[in-house]
């Protein structure tokens, strides 16, 4: 599901917020259960405290579950919207941006009808300690949105060298990688990698098919294709960031 450059500034705001105010927290859905069959998420979320800014882990083998967030009527009857894409990474990590109430169900099957796989939690609001204009840089807003690729977007046959090299990079931007989900991913690599076109864990790869990433220090970045041989074959990009 594509997201519009507003949501974007949101999130990169908050993640620069939240570090200053307090300390964000990540809960592994289930603990040691993980995303399974037959646990009892609900009294796991009693015991816990989720605020704005935490992370929420869902973690399980990939292909076996998925995670949806639907409103109260899809969690009651375990059904989610058509538009809504599934998160399916194994390793899905969402960011509670907004206060109040969030439901999320695992859309294989029978696993939410008769499985148990469903969550309910409450998302308290982010105490206040200073006001969020002191705390956001001035620039956050302001970063220029970079679709890699321009309109051939991220794909094959693309010389991503010549396109970076038209462009000043700098702290506060951001660079978008679109692509049709499924044909291509994105993982973020070192130089080493970048050059022998490898990656680490699979579980990292961005997949979206609309992949944002904030440039939030200066500095050499690169990015690959994970898939196939399409780093070989020139799927890959390196970019200068400037500080701003």
């Amino acid at each position: 599901m594509a997201i519009n450059n507003l949501t974007i500034i949101l999130i990169f705001i908050a993640a620069l917020i939240i570090p200053t105010s307090t300390s964000a927290k990540q809960f592994i859905v289930g603990d040691n259960n993980g995303w399974s069959l037959n646990f009892d998420y609900q009294s796991w979320a009693k015991t816990k405290e989720f605020v704005v800014g935490d992370q929420i882990v869902f973690k399980y083998p990939i292909g076996k579950h998925n995670v949806f967030e639907v409103d109260e009527t899809g969690f009651q009857r375990c059904v989610a919207p058509s538009v809504t894409k599934s998160l399916a990474t194994g390793y899905d990590v969402v960011t509670l941006m907004t206060p109040g109430r969030k439901w999320y169900i695992c859309g294989v099957g029978k696993n939410c009808e008769t499985g148990g796989m469903k969550l309910v939690i409450d998302v308290l609001p982010q105490p206040t300690q200073a006001p969020a204009a002191a705390l956001v840089p001035s620039y956050a807003p302001l970063g220029k949105m970079y679709k890699v690729g321009d309109a051939s977007g991220w794909t094959l046959k693309y010389d991503y060298k010549a396109w970076a090299a038209g462009k000043k990079f700098v702290v506060g931007d951001y660079l978008v990688f679109s692509y049709l989900i499924g044909d291509h991913n994105v993982f973020v690599v070192d130089e080493r990698s970048f050059q022998q076109c490898t990656h680490g864990d699979p579980r990292q790869a961005l997949t979206s098919g609309r992949d944002s990433v904030f440039l939030t220090t200066p500095g050499k970045k690169w990015y690959i294709c994970g898939i196939g041989n399409h780093c070989i074959n020139g799927l890959k990009l390196a970019i200068n960031v400037l500080p701003r």
